[in-house]
């Protein structure tokens, strides 16, 4: 349903400035959804599970609202605001989780899966937290660049850790000095 920018940039990197590796990467801001931003963010702030990181480094916003959709299982949506609160990128996330809002823990696997990656956060979760291990797993277009991949694949592992008290803070514009 919603579709994100081609540079592949690795959302640790945006959150938190963990992994140095990805730092070349280019910041392209995508096109908006098909229903535009302010639709998907109102829908993302209706969801029963809201999630949030801020970048102590950049001052990016991280955002996930999930609800469950089976037993063990989680959808929703994501979306990645700038230092300026202008959105950088949105898209659908699913997995498996604990029922989460009967406050049970457990281990979360989540996926995002963009044009030309995926993303995969594994680790525990509570109806408090996400956290866990970020890996991407790239989708290049171009042969030569498929085959790159499979001989050298990116094993980028980073840290990212979203709280459901980070919520209110993600969606409040940070003062003007």
């Amino acid at each position: 349903m919603r579709q994100c920018w081609k540079t592949g940039l690795f959302l640790a990197l945006l959150i938190g400035g963990v992994s140095g590796a990805h730092a070349a990467a280019t910041t392209q801001i995508q096109p908006p959804p098909p229903n535009g931003y302010q639709t998907f963010f109102d829908h993302l702030s209706a969801e029963p599970l809201r999630y949030a990181a801020i970048s102590s480094l950049n001052g990016k916003r991280l955002l996930v609202g999930l609800h469950s959709t089976t037993e063990g299982h989680v959808a929703g949506e994501l979306m990645l605001l700038d230092g300026t609160m202008r959105p950088q990128l949105s898209a659908d996330v699913e997995g498996t989780a604990p029922n989460l809002q009967d406050k049970q823990s457990g281990t979360c696997q989540l996926t995002v899966t963009l044009e030309e990656d995926t993303l995969h956060l594994n680790g525990p979760c509570s109806y408090e937290q996400l956290s866990g291990g970020l890996t991407r797993t790239l989708h290049p277009s171009q042969l030569w660049s498929q085959v790159n991949s499979f001989i050298s694949p990116d094993m980028s592992v980073s840290a990212v850790w979203l709280s459901r008290n980070g919520w209110n803070a993600a969606i409040t514009p940070a003062p003007t000095p």
